[in-house]
């Protein structure tokens, strides 16, 4: 929140404030006796999007305006609150929980051969397809002297179409496209390989980047080996998580445009 005071006899002065991601402008006017002072109509942006699976839900962002012309469009994934519609609780052969700035996900079943999986759909403005740039991270943590086993899922359109950039127990990467339920390998590798970079037991930090044409993957800020890969057209514009550890944890999920 950005709260601006005026009087007709001292400077302006300008505080702001941040309620969880969304922004709201106040403006408060001082009378000629100063005695009280009338306060503008909060402004919030927020555009609904249909749900495309299991809650995948907008959250609103911040508007353009003249006076911001460095502004770009992004979705912060604190996990101080739910505020996002993830999963949680016990949904099939998993445990949920989101708070104190993280999303974990906890097996229920040890013997499951599913993995936890949990996406929203971007806000319009934040588009994959149509970005000329954009970076997506998240830091992803597991038990002590494990390494996290699970990653980020992007151009969600539902469950069964997706692509994913995962880790494996062993430090292995895979880079996959599910269509409709199966694993293509037409410009991804889709098979767990060796990153060619350094894998971390207990944390690690993924980022996706695309620039024009190309899509770039890192680990710990290290490019793999592999990369990059020509951009395509994604299934759809949901971001998310899965993970196949007894336990995993996510924390500073981002989608940022631009550079």
């Amino acid at each position: 929140m950005v709260l601006s005071l005026a009087q007709s006899t001292r400077r302006a002065k300008s505080a702001v404030y941040s309620a969880t991601s969304d922004w709201q402008k106040v403006t408060l006017k001082a009378t000629s006796r100063l005695a009280t002072s009338s306060a503008a109509t909060p402004q919030v942006a927020s555009t609904p999007v249909s749900q495309r699976f299991e809650r995948m839900e907008t959250v609103p962002v911040s508007p353009t305006s003249s006076a911001n012309v460095d502004f770009r469009p992004a979705f912060v994934g604190d996990f101080a609150t739910n505020r996002n519609g993830w999963k949680a609780g016990n949904q099939g052969d998993y445990n949920y929980q989101i708070g104190m700035g993280r999303y974990s996900m906890r097996k229920l079943n040890t013997r499951t051969q599913q993995v936890a999986f949990s996406a929203v759909e971007l806000p319009a403005d934040i588009n994959l397809n149509k970005a000329d740039i954009f970076t997506i991270k998240v830091d992803m943590l597991a038990d002590s002297g494990k390494v996290p086993m699970g990653g980020i899922v992007f151009g969600v359109k539902d469950s069964l179409n997706y692509s994913a950039f995962t880790l494996n127990a062993k430090g292995e990467v895979s880079i996959i496209r599910v269509a409709n339920g199966k694993t293509f390998s037409d410009y991804m590798p889709g098979d767990y390989f060796s990153p060619g970079v350094s894998i971390e037991k207990n944390r690690n930090r993924l980022m996706i980047q695309r620039k024009g044409e190309s899509l770039r993957f890192y680990i710990n800020a290290q490019e793999v080996r592999t990369s990059p890969y020509q951009f395509k057209m994604l299934s759809g514009n949901g971001i998310g998580l899965m993970a196949s550890g007894y336990w995993t944890s996510f924390q500073k999920l981002s989608v940022t445009l631009g550079p």
